[in-house]
């Protein structure tokens, strides 16, 4: 049966037997913070098992899975992978294991129509009434039913909690060339004879925080039979990437590549076409490449998949991204999501495929230069490791598989216990106190600043240069915007505010004295009004920028992260492209237009959240939300929850500017402007510019045509220069002289006047030249103390001596050094002319 069969009749099936059809849920799990990703069909039941009502008694459904805890294997095994489709029956409170064992064996046989000679089953050790099912009521001889330890039958919980039990499997026997040939060999070996197809859990038990395994209110069924693996043995397949499942993948990354899937690099095929579907599915649901946590996951997969094809397919290009395509072609019938995020996720692929890729060149050459000192079964130091992680942005899972492939270890405590020092060292400044102090103890506080930017205060406690004043109108940095500055005056003594901050939950200001000596009592607070003012208007343009975003991207478009501070702000948002330029343009035209109309930017304080949300406010990525929230509505433009400061009116903000728009990581794009002073002050810049260009040039409007015609008098020179050189390139080849040394001819060259790519042109006069080493020297550009060198070496010569080692010998020995290929290198070198050439001798 192919796939779509394979979902069909088990739904069907199941469904015939009362069960309630369940569509498959997100790959993010809803409301379990204990996983990651959804790594089982069971998942979203996990409650049903000790609810008195669930909605059905009985269910089926067919659940993409997301699992890492076979990642090492993926690939290099006929039957492991990082995204599935689970096939599922589930029972809560209702039938128990006679059912699901009767219900699995008729499936099967009679719908997957698998051979019963080539079936086997396990039980957990304990369970006499599992194997009681098999032995009398299904008819298996005892031979073929095994009981196994705990490790191998008992299942769960998915996460730290929740349901668990002894299970029974039942195994597919792939024949004795599968095997490892030990007279051992049975259900629960190591080896790949036997596949595990069908997995039966029993859960009766709810496994509580501390371990301890408590009777399940309602125990039931929860089976689990993996859709790639069952689609393998009804297709006579000896991998699960030969099914129709990963098959159309692997195809499309052979005509893409121009390459052949054979024993020798199917590893890297493998890889890809599964790695690929894990991708496309989690960004379907909403997860993008990211340092942490899920993102970590999916740049992971991204990561390894490129690794492999680096290192056994010599592919230094993009290309994964191209496979996003067939991931669509084989799943959107019964996935319609990964169609809807197609071009998303192609994007957001390519954009994490050229990032990596040139980390991953500059790492493994790295990495080999270390571990080519390496015995094998030695071990990479932590340090090392480390900085490979660090510096060159080799992973430790990437370490890790190359470390695997050739036979090394890497210390990985010494790494762990490097990079927790790095973390430390980089919290260090705001790391805080393990308890509040004991001045602390009975302190309320109250923010003024929405309000009023001066009061009389009382600074109730301080510690260092830190006060804390009840009441305050220093806002706290928070939600993306900078803390306050101002001063504080008090009886014989003034401190100027250098920053607020939170610290336990209140609001910090850091403090430098001015004047007298700080002391507790009743103060004068003042916000330094101008700072302040800045700081709204580029808070209230980045609310009146998500919303013109909105406007021209679509709706989808959220929030990532942001940063405002006087007449600056910094936006990060979800998009997988750059911006056009008439796009940026067009989203400064909106926020202008907005500035002119003067919109009223009301402030709703302490609302119920419920009650904000149903004036359709906005909730930003960067805020924490209690039971009472602010709301900041622009006219009828923008309504967003916000705690941050703003200006009273549109127009106060004035000016706006969009700076830049960059890439910040796959799929979040970056918006950096400015407002108010700030572009006031750059048109100010701007403009001393123009006239010193009107000055060199004449008036403003013959600038342009006077620059036009000094760049079209540069190329006409450029290209005049590159007839010269063409010339005295060819008179200069005709010249050159070849010496025989050790064996080999050695053509060696100073040309001061000429560039690298003359060189490059000079060279190629002599690559067809037998046993012929070309080595030419010009001067470095400006005026640096190395010569640029190119190296040449004749095809026939180089399984003696390639041309990027030898630029790496002279470069140990000289200083400098360069890269390249087997034939050509290039780079640069200290020393004159005379001492090159006698490195260069010396390493022949």
């Amino acid at each position: 049966m192919n796939a779509r069969e394979i979902r069909r009749t088990f739904l069907e099936f199941y469904s015939r037997r009362g069960h309630t059809i369940v569509p498959s849920s997100s790959l993010v799990p809803k409301d379990d913070p204990t996983l990651l990703f959804t790594t089982a069909g069971m998942v979203q039941f996990k409650p049903f098992w000790a609810k008195t009502s669930p909605p059905y008694k009985r269910a089926t459904s067919v659940q993409k899975c997301l699992r890492l805890s076979d990642l090492d294997k993926v690939g290099k095994s006929p039957k492991y992978l990082t995204f599935f489709e689970m096939l599922g029956n589930f029972s809560f409170g209702d039938y128990f294991k006679k059912e699901a064992i009767t219900w699995a064996w008729e499936y099967l046989l009679n719908c997957a129509r698998l051979s019963e000679e080539r079936l086997l089953v396990s039980v957990y050790e304990k369970d006499e009434e599992a194997f009681n099912i098999w032995h009398k009521v299904i008819g298996l001889p005892k031979e073929k039913i095994f009981r196994l330890g705990e490790a191998d039958n008992f299942w769960g919980p998915a996460g730290r909690t929740g349901a668990c039990g002894p299970c029974s499997e039942v195994y597919y026997d792939l024949g004795r060339e599968c095997g490892c040939g030990k007279p051992t060999c049975a259900p629960g070996c190591d080896c790949d004879r036997f596949l595990e197809i069908y997995n039966l859990v029993f859960p009766q038990f709810d496994c509580q925080e501390d371990g301890q395994k408590l009777p399940l209110a309602y125990p039931g069924i929860d089976t689990g039979m993996g859709l790639e693996r069952l689609a393998m043995v009804s297709q006579g397949k000896k991998s699960v990437f030969e099914t129709d499942c990963l098959l159309p993948i692997i195809k499309r990354m052979e005509e893409i590549l121009g390459l052949s899937r054979n024993s020798e690099n199917k590893l890297a095929f493998d890889a890809a076409a599964d790695h690929i579907r894990g991708v496309v599915f989690a960004i379907a649901d909403g997860v993008l490449p990211a340092p942490e946590e899920r993102g970590y996951v999916v740049r992971s997969l991204i990561r390894r998949a490129l690794l492999f094809s680096y290192k056994i397919l010599k592919i230094e290009e993009p290309f994964l991204y191209k496979l996003t395509s067939a991931v669509v072609d084989v799943y959107h019938t019964h996935y319609p999501e990964v169609k809807e995020v197609f071009q998303k996720a192609s994007l957001v692929v390519k954009a994490e495929e050229e990032r990596f890729l040139y980390n991953l060149s500059l790492g493994i050459k790295k990495w080999e230069e270390i571990t080519r000192q390496i015995p094998k079964g030695g071990t990479v130091s932590g340090e090392d490791a480390f900085r490979l992680s660090d510096t060159y942005g080799l992973g430790i899972e990437i370490q890790e598989e190359l470390a695997a492939s050739e036979g090394l270890t890497i210390d990985k405590g010494s790494f762990l216990k490097l990079l927790d020092e790095q973390r430390q060292k980089s919290k260090k400044t705001f790391l805080l106190p393990s308890g509040v102090p004991q001045g602390l103890k009975e302190f309320t506080q109250e923010f003024v600043g929405y309000e009023t930017l001066s009061v009389i205060s009382e600074l109730y406690h301080y510690e260092g240069d830190e006060v804390y004043l009840h009441p305050t109108p220093f806002y706290a940095e928070a939600g993306g915007q900078v803390g306050d500055t101002g001063w504080i005056e008090g009886e014989g003594f003034k401190l100027e505010v250098i920053s607020s901050y939170y610290k336990f939950g209140f609001r910090v200001a850091r403090v430098r004295p001015i004047e007298g000596k700080i002391q507790l009592g009743r103060v004068l607070c003042t916000v330094d009004k101008k700072r302040r003012c800045e700081i709204e208007r580029a808070h209230t343009a980045t609310h009146l920028l998500h919303k013109a975003l909105k406007i021209l991207l679509g709706e989808d478009v959220r929030q990532e992260g942001s940063l405002v501070e006087p007449g600056r702000l910094r936006f990060d948002f979800n998009f997988p492209r750059p911006l056009k330029e008439e796009e940026i343009k067009k989203l400064e035209a909106i926020v202008y237009e907005k500035i002119l109309e003067d919109l009223l930017v009301e402030k709703f304080f302490n609302l119920p959240i419920e009650e904000a949300r149903a004036m359709g406010a906005v909730a930003l990525f960067t805020e924490q939300y209690g039971e009472k929230v602010q709301v900041i509505k622009i006219g009828d433009f923008s309504c967003e929850l916000c705690g941050g400061t703003h200006t009273r009116r549109t127009g106060e903000i004035g000016y706006f500017r969009i700076r830049q728009e960059t890439g910040v990581a796959a799929g979040t794009r970056r918006i950096e402007a400015l407002c108010g002073a700030r572009v006031k002050k750059e048109m100010d810049e701007e403009e001393a510019i123009i006239s010193a260009l009107q000055k060199e040039f004449g008036p403003r409007d013959k600038i342009l045509k006077k620059i036009s015609e000094i760049k079209e008098r540069v190329i006409f020179l450029e290209k005049s220069k590159e007839k010269i050189s063409q010339r005295l390139i060819s008179n200069i080849a005709k010249e050159l002289v070849a010496e025989e040394i050790k064996g080999v001819f050695l053509i060696f060259g100073y040309y001061p006047y000429l560039s690298l790519n003359d060189l490059r042109n000079l060279s190629d006069t002599t690559k067809k030249r037998p046993k012929t080493i070309s080595v030419f020297l010009t001067d470095a550009p400006r005026g640096e103390k190395e010569k640029v060198f190119l190296i040449r070496v004749s095809p026939d010569l180089q399984d003696r001596i390639k041309a990027k080692e030898l630029a790496d010998r002279l470069g140990k020995t000289l200083g400098g050094g360069g890269g390249g290929r087997d034939d050509l290198a290039e780079g640069g070198l200290k020393g004159d002319e005379k001492q090159i050439k006698e490195a260069i001798i010396q390493a022949l």
